[in-house]
């Protein structure tokens, strides 16, 4: 699995997210929260920052619109939906 940092758009605010995606270069997952950027050396800090700066001249996602794939290895969970009763049918 790879991954990289994205710049999300979510509540009319942009943040940076980690974006890992599966072999066939599908999103299947993302960071819970946005990052920020780390480092236990300044060096390292700051190639941190270099990948930050890397995420925003890529595509803008929008949180709302991300369909996550399967990831490698694991299949996709089955959702069972609940019957709608005629009252609530549209």
């Amino acid at each position: 699995m790879v991954w990289n940092y994205r710049v999300i758009e979510h509540d009319g605010n942009f943040y940076i997210h980690e974006v890992y995606y599966n072999a066939d270069g599908d999103i299947c997952a993302i960071s819970e929260d946005p990052m920020h950027p780390y480092g236990e050396t300044l060096q390292k800090l700051m190639s941190d920052i270099g990948h930050f700066l890397q995420a925003i001249t890529r595509p803008v996602l929008k949180k709302e619109k991300i369909r996550f794939a399967a990831m490698d290895g694991v299949p996709r969970r089955q959702v069972k939906r609940k019957k709608r009763s005629a009252a609530n049918a549209r």
